[in-house]
């Protein structure tokens, strides 16, 4: 649309002819002479009116598109999506799902943004690759920034490697493209580190179980660091996929990493009239506000999710190169 240039004056803007190009177009969408789903004149049409350099257009563009106000497809050109013009940066925030610590994240992303002109759009995969592939595929070119907490999967690395390298954070589990920007966390060192904590602990049980679900694709690194530590300990182990009545008895500890887990771990704790903390040890993986009262308080090895929310809400309002590894914690309570 040629009436685009009846409000680009880069007289004004001699220092920044980017910013003109940017203020002209947001402007015309001021005045809605220019509207969503309508065309931008092409590169080459802006070259030849304005007398810039290509990278002069492509960067305010590009500024435009990182705020989701245009779009671009191949072969076809430019084209208005959104006409919320002051929304700063647009951001696609792609969690696995949406359990307690991942609300604390969410939660401290959105206090620290605050009145910023920064959108978050929340999508969750739940481990999924074909909804991860479809979703950022659908959403390609749309956002200034993905935010995506990753999982090892050939299709999701494929999909991922295609967003620009300053577009992309990998976050929670190990990146999956290890020189593009992540905060995550530690599942092996940090793990085994926390459990050596315990000590003499262990001392009053026959077996650690591990409950680790086999329908989701958790880090290798807590598999890792579990049999190590129990054969470093000469500790008798076992690991099992599902929890069932059965595999209750006395003198085990038990680590969970699902909470659903936990809470079968306590159902048929309770109908077996086994005390835990006394004849069932209990050791859970992140932190919840449910984990400090329930049965007395449960053991929990956790990463401080509020600094890990505060670490991506700095990458969203300063994307920098960035690789940050947050260790757990070990929490002590009365289940072991």
């Amino acid at each position: 649309m040629s009436v685009v240039f009846d409000y680009i004056n880069l007289v004004q803007h001699q220092k920044a002819k980017t910013d003109g190009i940017v203020s002209g177009i947001n402007d015309a969408i001021i005045d809605k002479a220019i509207g969503k789903g309508d065309s931008l004149p092409s590169v080459n049409r802006f070259i030849q009116k304005l007398g810039v350099a290509r990278m002069t257009v492509v960067k305010a563009l590009n500024i435009l598109k990182e705020r989701g106000v245009i779009v671009s497809e191949d072969k076809v050109g430019y084209f208005v999506c959104d006409v919320d013009i002051e929304r700063e940066l647009k951001v696609l925030l792609f969690l696995s799902g949406f359990q307690s610590y991942h609300e604390t994240i969410y939660n401290q992303i959105i206090d620290d943004i605050g009145e910023s002109k920064i959108t978050i759009d929340l999508f969750f995969h739940h481990y999924n690759p074909k909804i991860l592939n479809s979703v950022l595929k659908e959403n390609q070119g749309l956002y200034g920034l993905y935010v995506v907490s990753v999982f090892d999967d050939p299709q999701v690395k494929h999909t991922l490697s295609r967003i620009p390298k300053r577009k992309l954070l990998q976050i929670l589990r190990p990146p999956i493209l290890p020189e593009i920007s992540s905060i995550s966390q530690d599942f092996y060192q940090g793990f085994k580190k926390e459990l050596n904590k315990l000590g003499s602990k262990f001392e009053r049980y026959d077996e650690f179980v591990l409950v680790l679900p086999s329908n989701q694709k958790l880090p290798t690194g807590i598999k890792r660091a579990f049999v190590e530590f129990c054969l470093e300990n000469n500790i008798a182990h076992s690991i099992s996929d599902k929890i069932n009545k059965e595999l209750i008895s006395p003198r085990k500890v038990f680590g969970v990493i699902e909470d659903s887990d936990l809470l079968s771990v306590i159902q048929y704790c309770e109908e077996k009239g086994f005390k835990i903390g006394d004849e069932i040890g209990m050791i859970s993986y992140n932190e919840t506000p449910m984990k400090r009262i329930i049965k007395d308080g449960i053991t929990v090895i956790s990463a401080d999710f509020l600094s890990i929310g505060k670490a991506i809400s700095q990458f969203i309002q300063k994307p920098e190169h960035t690789i940050k590894v947050f260790p757990p914690n070990l929490i002590i309570r009365n289940s072991i």
